[in-house]
């Protein structure tokens, strides 16, 4: 799906809490395997304790209007997503995050709630609304998630997949946009709906959430399914990365492609899944970033875009993809470009 320079990435923002857990600290006190935590290979996961998870989102959002010099009122779009329970019951997060920021009554708050590519999903969705609304020039996607006992044991919730607390937002622009710092040159995605029993299993089907097991974990459910997973994985990786650059209209090995940046779902997934996929239909450069957050759910997406901003790693011009996947399972990827604005904008 290419979307080209009709819109553009106007800010980026994360919030991420202070407090540390780290991997040693996990092992030490008996909370981590000492083997789990190197399949993990990382130092640690960020962790809130007194700040709700749609109030990070808020955060998030704040610090990206703050660079973009937005206000409330100027959003016509604003795309929500999460994994884990947002703090209360049949409630709408994304319409709280909208209250918070001063949005008005034209700005519809949407939810999307899939999973760990709700990020991706949303960036695509609040795009299109964008090129296809001529009404709707400005958009909000943000994330927020905050993992806590007794319903998520964040080390032991997915094999090797440790899961860090965050609230994330991108700031979406159609039209020119000369300060915004990346293009959304062009979102796809792929499905294997087969493997949705990867998260489900054999549990029943439940009357209320999470009613059937507490603290709520996929280990047994991905550690069954993960040979048909890693089998399904590569010609899904492969075809969608080409898939996605066709539609920009990119080759696999124009300079200009510089790097590929990885999901944070820990070294033995990304070695096991991504890594050899990428390897074979790519020859950009390989970026990580999970060391101090582990697997921030929807917030990946937001968050690599943020560091690419903050470390200002794109000359203009210069492209980078991002690529990731949720429960279902569904991936999806994105190829950004920097833009004139991507330098001296910090």
């Amino acid at each position: 799906m290419r979307f080209g320079n009709d819109v553009r990435i106007r800010a980026v923002g994360v919030w991420l809490p202070e407090t540390l857990d780290t991997t040693e600290r996990a092992v030490a006190e008996g909370r981590l395997a000492p083997e789990v935590a190197e399949r993990m290979g990382i130092t640690g996961l960020p962790v809130a304790t007194d700040v709700s998870a749609p109030d990070m989102a808020v955060r998030a959002a704040r610090i990206a209007m703050d660079r973009a010099g937005w206000q409330g009122g100027d959003l016509d779009v604003l795309v929500h997503t999460w994994i884990y329970h947002q703090g209360h019951d049949m409630w709408s997060p994304p319409h709280y995050v909208a209250k918070q920021l001063g949005a008005g009554p034209h700005c519809l708050p949407l939810a999307l709630h899939q999973g760990c590519d709700g990020g991706g999903l949303a960036l695509q969705d609040a795009a299109l609304r964008l090129r296809a609304d001529p009404g709707a020039r400005r958009a909000l996607v943000s994330t927020s998630d905050r993992f806590v006992l007794p319903g998520i044991d964040r080390w032991n919730f997915q094999p090797s997949m440790p899961l860090g607390d965050s609230g994330t937002a991108v700031l979406l622009e159609r039209g020119p946009s000369p300060d915004a710092p990346f293009a959304l040159l062009a979102v796809n995605t792929y499905a294997a709906p087969e493997l949705e029993v990867l998260v489900r299993g054999d549990r029943p089907f439940a009357d209320m959430p999470m009613q059937v097991e507490l603290p709520f974990s996929v280990l047994d459910s991905a550690r069954n399914g993960s040979e048909r997973l890693r089998e399904v994985s590569y010609g899904q990786i492969t075809g969608l990365v080409r898939a996605t650059l066709r539609d920009a209209g990119v080759d696999a090995h124009d300079s200009r492609l510089r790097h590929v940046v990885l999901p944070r779902i820990g070294t033995s997934g990304l070695t096991a899944l991504y890594l050899p996929a990428l390897r074979d239909v790519l020859k950009a450069d390989i970026l990580r970033f999970d060391d101090l957050t582990g697997h921030l759910g929807c917030g990946d997406w937001a968050a690599d875009l943020n560091e690419l901003y903050e470390g200002e790693t794109l000359a203009p011009g210069e492209m980078a993809m991002l690529i990731g996947a949720g429960a279902g399972l569904t991936w999806v990827c994105a190829l950004v470009q920097a833009t004139e604005a991507s330098e001296g904008g910090r």
